[in-house]
């Protein structure tokens, strides 16, 4: 027979159990933002939950054997005992594993989806936060590269309108200005002939933008070498010299005499060739400044600068701050890809900061 201390026994166990279970949810309450928002702690919990239950189930089927099954059938009450008994052992962590896996399931299963997604070329889909901080992570990670994905679209798709545009105004002026010579309509003067020559150097210029990014995304056989950065930089401001005065700019530059920079000379004079260029053509800055300091080279303006959401994008390709299309502020967006690709090629990086006023192309470098 059971007496009243196999009921008080039992008791204690309730209580602890009950005591561990609010302890569990009221830790669980307080730090709700941290510890609950991970699958680990989830899991675990899950699992601590399961010394009490089994415990707690253990004197109940106990009494219910003793009390039903034995006291009607002694040979089988003991087989129905152990069945009992395994279906506890067994049950109890079967149902809270199906609880766990429930936490992992569904969102597995969205990412799935969403891979399926984006295998179609679908670069709209987007994954929900879960409240889950393990798979929040990754589904962060995730829509971010769909964003940049997204992105690479819109930029390749922009290509063949972009190109295509960029190639045709020159042409059609071209073709028109020869067809009306040819019919008798315009003399040739020499004004048309410079307006002739002038839209074959744009044509020009966009061929050897297109094949120097080509080049630019080619292994670079030549060997790096010491430079003397100071006269290299005093030699590259001599050839803008006149474009600078033009556009009333003062180059200034903070390097050291004896500075020396190990790099391939053709890739560093065309990184501050393009850097220069682009100076001269968006700024509308009144003073450059070439930095050397011992791992950076830094190249500011104190012109209009960039917006903000346009820092992260300067050196993708074919993207341009200014959309419109016209020789002087268009193009087709190649310089500054063609700076990050020969930048990178010399095993550096390259970013662009406001400068407060202006812009700050930083060069990290191996000097």
């Amino acid at each position: 027979m059971i007496g009243p201390g196999f009921y008080f026994f039992l008791l204690c166990i309730f209580m602890i159990a009950v005591i561990v279970a609010i302890a569990i949810m009221a830790i669980l309450g307080i730090f709700k933002r941290s510890p609950y928002d991970r699958l680990s702690t989830r899991i675990a919990a899950l699992i601590l939950a399961s010394g009490p239950i089994t415990l707690i189930l253990i004197p109940v089927s106990n009494e219910l054997i003793g009390r039903v099954l034995l006291n009607a059938f002694t040979t089988k009450g003991s087989f129905a005992a152990l069945a009992i008994y395994v279906l506890i052992a067994l049950g109890t962590p079967l149902v809270l594993g199906l609880l766990a896996a429930r936490f992992v399931r569904r969102p597995l299963h969205q990412f799935n989806e969403a891979i399926a997604s984006l295998e179609q070329s679908n670069y709209k889909v987007q994954l929900p936060s879960m409240g889950i901080r393990e798979f929040d992570e990754v589904f962060m990670r995730f829509n971010n590269l769909i964003h940049r994905l997204r992105h690479e679209e819109k930029l390749r798709k922009d290509l063949i309108s972009d190109t295509s545009h960029e190639l045709n105004t020159p042409l059609t002026t071209m073709i028109g200005q020869l067809t009306a010579i040819q019919e008798g309509k315009y003399p040739m003067t020499q004004e048309r002939v410079a307006t002739l020559k002038d839209q074959a150097e744009r044509l020009a210029e966009l061929v050897q933008q297109l094949g120097a990014y080509t080049k630019a995304r080619m292994p670079d056989t030549g060997q790096p070498e010491d430079i003397h950065l100071r006269p290299f930089c005093e030699e590259l401001i001599n050839h803008y010299s006149l474009d600078l005065k033009q556009k009333g700019i003062t180059a200034k530059l903070d390097i050291a005499e004896d500075y020396i920079i190990h790099a391939n000379y053709g890739a560093l004079q065309q990184i501050l060739t393009n850097l220069m260029q682009n100076t001269l053509r968006y700024s509308q800055a009144t003073e450059v400044t070439i930095e050397a300091t011992a791992h950076k080279l830094l190249f500011s303006d104190n012109g209009k600068g960039v917006p903000a959401k346009s820092l992260p994008y300067l050196f993708e390709r074919f993207y341009r701050v200014d959309q419109s299309r016209s020789r002087t502020t268009g193009g087709l967006g190649l310089g500054l890809a063609i700076v990050r690709e020969l930048v990178e090629s010399q095993g550096w990086a390259i970013s662009a900061v406001a400068g407060h006023p202006g812009l700050t192309f930083v060069l990290k470098i191996n000097a």
